[in-house]
C-alpha cells in the first residue's frame, strides 16, 4: 500500500471518526459506515456525535475527503477497509468481539484475497485466534491485520499525528506482509513502528492501559498516604517523575480512572488471566484500588464536614471522567456522586460539555446550569473533573450562594487564592491542609551531576 487510497471505516464512533480524520489528513479518502442512520445524518451535516478539540472543525475542513454511508460493505475498488467498532462488555465478559465478529465476517464475504482487513477495535487476548477461525484456513479471502490505536480522549487528534508507537498485527503467518503494508497508510507520521503476531499486539494494547491504570491507582493511593503523614502528594509525585525510569506522566492524583478504555481493560485483563490459570494478583488489583480510592473520597469528604453526609447537600462540579470530552464512561465523577448519594445526601452537578451524556447515564441526576448555580444552598464544593474553565472560577459568588464554605478539590486546579478571598475552606486531595501552596522547588541538575 503505497500513495493515497480510498479507504472503508466500519465504525463512526470516537476512534472511528479521529482515524477517519487522521487518515484524511495524510491524503487518503475515507469512506466511513455505521449501522445507526441518525449518527451518519449528523455527520453529513458536519456534527459529530461527539466532542473532540478539532474535530468538527477537521471535518468541515477535509470536506468530501471523508463521507458517510450505513451500507456495511466497501465500495467498488477499495482494497483496504478498516473495522473500529465498539467491543462492550456482555455475559460473556468485558471486550466482547460479537460487533468486530459481524464486521469482519460481513467484510470476508464481500471481498478476496486482493483486500486487507484492518482491526483497529479492541481486541481481547482471544479475539485473533477467533478472527483467523471466521476465515476458516481458506487463502481465498481478505488478509487480516490488527492496528491498536493509543490516542487518548481530549488529545486524540494530536495523540493520532503524534503517537507513541505504530503497531501492526498478523493474525496468521500469511498476513504479516499486509500487516507491513498497513503501516504504510501513515506514511509522514514519525514514530517507532512494530509488527508482530496479533496475540502479542492485542497484550500490548491491554497492558499498556492496564500499566497506565495501575500508576494513577498508585499515585491515587500516595495521595491518601500523603494525607495521613502530612505529605504533599505532589511534591511526591514530582520527585518520583524525576526519575527517568518512571516518568512524570499519570502520577497526577485525582478522583480516580475512567472512560471506555482503562476501567474495562483493566477487569479484562484480570479476567483473562484468570482464564489463562495465571495467577496475577498486581493487575487484579488495579480496579479494586480505583474503586477502595473513590470510597476513600466520600469518607474524608464526611470528616472535613464533621457530620452526616445524610444531613448535606453537595455540589460537583465536573461529570466527564476527564477534560476536553464530553464521555461519561466509568466517570469517577458520577461514580463519587451515587456514593454521595448511596450516603444519604443531596446531590446537585455541573458540566461544561458532558450534561446531556451524564443524564443519559443517570436519569436521577440534578443538574445545575453552572457552577454557581450548583453551590446554591450547598455545604461543600467537590471538584471532579479537571475543566480549564474551573481554574479561573470566580469564587465570590460562589461563595455567596453556599451554605457552608468547604471546596474539595480533587484535581488541583482550584486557584486557592482566589478561594481564600472569597471566604472559603479549600482542601486539596493528596494535601492534609492548606501548608502547601504548591509543589516542592526544584532545581536543575548541573552538567555532571549525578541524580542520586
Amino acid at each position: 500500500m503505497s500513495g493515497p487510497m480510498r479507504l472503508f471505516l466500519v465504525g463512526a464512533g470516537h476512534v472511528g471518526l479521529v482515524t477517519a480524520v487522521g487518515l484524511a489528513k495524510l491524503g487518503h479518502e475515507l469512506v466511513v459506515s455505521d449501522v445507526d442512520a441518525a449518527r451518519i445524518e449528523r455527520l453529513r451535516a458536519g456534527e459529530p456525535p461527539i466532542f473532540e478539540p478539532g474535530l468538527r472543525e477537521a471535518l468541515i475542513e477535509l470536506g468530501s475527503r471523508v463521507t458517510f454511508t450505513t451500507d456495511p460493505l466497501p465500495p467498488a475498488g477499495v482494497t483496504c477497509s478498516f473495522v473500529i467498532v465498539n467491543t462492550p462488555t456482555d455475559a460473556t465478559g468485558p471486550l466482547s468481539i460479537r460487533n468486530v465478529r459481524a464486521a469482519v465476517g460481513g467484510l470476508l464475504a464481500a471481498t478476496d484475497a486482493t483486500h486487507t482487513i484492518v482491526v483497529r477495535s479492541t481486541l481481547p487476548l482471544h479475539g485473533p485466534a477467533a478472527l483467523a477461525e471466521l476465515r476458516g484456513g481458506r487463502a481465498d479471502q481478505a488478509s487480516i491485520v490488527t492496528n491498536p490505536e493509543f490516542m487518548r480522549e481530549g488529545s486524540a487528534l494530536r495523540d493520532f499525528e503524534q503517537p507513541g508507537r505504530l503497531v501492526a498485527g498478523w493474525v496468521e503467518p500469511r498476513d504479516e506482509p499486509a500487516a507491513r503494508a498497513v503501516l504504510d497508510l501513515y506514511a509522514g507520521i514519525d514514530s517507532e513502528r512494530l509488527v508482530a503476531d496479533a496475540g502479542s499486539v492485542a497484550l500490548i494494547k491491554l497492558a499498556s492501559n492496564v500499566f497506565l491504570a495501575m500508576k494513577i491507582g498508585y499515585a491515587n493511593e500516595l495521595a491518601r498516604l500523603s494525607e495521613a503523614i502530612g505529605a504533599d502528594v505532589r511534591a511526591v509525585a514530582d520527585g518520583i517523575g524525576l526519575d527517568p525510569r518512571i516518568g512524570r506522566a499519570f502520577l497526577d492524583a485525582g478522583p480516580g480512572f475512567g472512560g471506555s478504555c482503562l476501567p474495562e481493560q483493566s477487569t479484562a485483563l484480570a479476567v483473562e488471566s484468570v482464564r489463562a490459570a495465571i495467577e496475577a494478583p498486581l493487575i487484579a488489583a488495579v480496579e479494586r484500588s480505583n474503586a477502595t480510592h473513590q470510597g476513600a473520597i466520600v469518607e474524608r469528604l464526611a470528616r472535613l464536614l464533621g457530620r452526616p453526609l445524610g444531613d448535606s447537600r453537595i455540589a460537583v462540579l465536573g461529570l466527564a471522567f476527564k477534560a476536553n470530552t464530553d464521555d461519561v464512561r466509568e466517570s469517577p465523577a458520577l461514580a463519587i456522586v451515587e456514593r454521595l448519594r448511596s450516603a444519604g445526601a443531596s446531590v446537585v452537578a455541573t458540566d461544561p460539555r458532558a450534561v446531556r451524556r451524564a443524564r443519559l447515564a443517570d436519569p436521577a441526576l440534578e443538574i445545575a446550569v453552572d457552577p454557581e448555580a450548583a453551590a446554591s444552598g450547598a455545604d461543600a464544593i467537590v471538584i471532579a473533573t479537571e475543566w480549564p474553565d474551573y481554574r479561573s472560577l470566580d469564587w465570590s459568588p460562589i461563595a455567596t450562594a453556599m451554605r457552608g464554605d468547604l471546596v474539595f478539590d480533587t484535581r488541583s486546579v482550584a486557584d486557592p487564592a482566589a478561594v481564600a478571598a472569597a471566604g472559603l475552606r479549600l482542601v486539596v486531595l493528596g494535601r492534609p491542609d492548606d501548608r502547601f501552596s504548591g509543589a516542592a522547588e526544584r532545581t536543575p541538575l548541573a552538567a555532571g551531576q549525578p541524580a542520586s
